[in-house]
Formats: structure tokens, C-alpha cells, sequence
């Protein structure tokens, strides 16, 4: 009985633990990857570049892409930044872009 406790005990510290870390990087990324731009495949696409993504315990690569723009936006990329003991990402969004009068 008393090691059955123990294992759910050790079972359920195991998880609280490994979703923390999954959530919270506490090493900073890699440093950003060389990329070759390819062609351009029309006149309505931008470049959006690669980054270092948390995946549980460490980094992936995602690679960079041609994506169409969207109307009266600009692509704002992502970034890491440090918050506290921790890395925190904020992801990469389309931004209204301001007309001038």
C-alpha cells in the first residue's frame, strides 16, 4: 500500500513538474539560424523568418516562409525575451499599418 502511494505521489510530481518546464524555458534559445531567402512566389507574399520554438524540455527549429500579406497589415516577427528566471516568446503578428493623412 505504503509504495503504490509512493508511486502516485512520484507519478504526480513528475507531471506538475514536467508541464512547468514544458511551459517555461529557463535556457535561452540557440542563436538564430543562417537562412537562404528563396524567390519570391508573387508580388503578395512577405517573408516571415524562422525561429527557436519550446517543444517540453528543448528548441525546434521552425523554419522560415513566404506567406501571403494581408491588406493594410505588416508582419511584426516574434522574439524571446528574458522574464525573471524564465524565457518567455511572443509571437510573431500582423500589425495594422497607420495611413498617414
Amino acid at each position: 500500500m505504503r509504495k503504490t502511494a509512493l508511486a502516485i505521489l512520484a507519478a504526480f510530481f513528475l507531471t506538475i513538474v514536467s508541464g512547468y518546464a514544458a511551459t517555461k524555458p529557463r535556457i535561452a534559445p540557440p542563436p538564430l539560424r543562417i537562412e537562404v531567402i528563396t524567390v519570391r512566389p508573387g508580388p503578395h507574399h512577405v517573408w516571415v523568418a524562422g525561429y527557436w520554438k519550446w517543444a517540453s524540455v528543448n528548441y525546434v527549429w521552425v523554419a522560415s516562409r513566404w506567406v501571403k500579406v494581408k491588406p493594410n497589415k505588416a508582419w511584426v516577427p516574434g522574439n524571446w525575451k528574458l522574464a525573471g528566471s524564465f524565457w518567455a516568446w511572443t509571437p510573431g503578428r500582423w500589425e495594422k499599418i497607420n495611413k498617414k493623412k
